[in-house]
């Protein structure tokens, strides 16, 4: 009876999120603590890097640590702007949760090779000023998700792998900088050989 009541219980919670796409307190200690541990990763890399390395290339067409971290920063900007947009924006009622781990796996894969919208201006960032405007970005985004009324899960837009919820536009801003740290990892390890 117990596991029929509890059972229950958990039909009637998950239902209650997808009516109103709120999210649960799972949910949200996940993706702030994800987008706090890959900001983390990246700044680390950055600041621990050989300012001599930061803008140099290991060839023509391969960016640069300078480039990668511009086109993480112009993503961020941009997934902010989609997610504010889609939250003004009529709720609907498709769940996508089922998508979240595969989402991350996606995006973070190094192994797939994307063409991107968003190239990077030619690595005319310093190291100080992209850790300054990352810290700002992350900023912004955790005081944005203080806000526990947002319906993350009811309102749309648009990742590189189709519709996501709001949510997992979230999941795309920290999987996408836990990409581009991989990236600037292997960018010095060829610079440095």
């Amino acid at each position: 009876m117990k596991s029929i009541l509890l059972a229950a219980l958990m039909a009637f919670m998950v239902t209650a999120y997808a009516q109103t796409g709120t999210i649960s307190a799972e949910e949200h200690k996940f993706i702030t603590d994800y987008l706090k541990r890959t900001e983390a990763d990246l700044s680390k890399l950055i600041s621990s890097m050989d300012e001599r390395l930061w803008s140099k290339k290991p060839s023509l067409e391969v960016w640069s640590p300078a480039e990668c971290m511009e086109h993480v920063l112009l993503a961020e900007s941009g997934l902010m702007k989609q997610i504010k947009t889609a939250l003004n924006e009529t709720a609907d009622d498709d769940d996508l949760r089922s998508n979240d781990a595969w989402l991350i796996s996606k995006i973070s894969d190094r192994g797939v090779k994307v063409k991107t919208p968003l190239e990077p201006q030619e690595g005319s960032i310093s190291q100080k000023e992209a850790l300054k405007k990352l810290k700002a970005s992350r900023k912004e985004i955790l005081d944005f998700l203080q806000d526990e009324s947002l319906e993350l899960r009811t309102h749309y837009g648009s990742s590189p792998y189709g519709k996501a919820d709001v949510y997992q536009l979230f999941i795309v801003i920290a999987a996408h900088s836990m990409r581009h740290t991989a990236q600037m990892q292997e960018i010095l390890t060829a610079l440095k050989s």
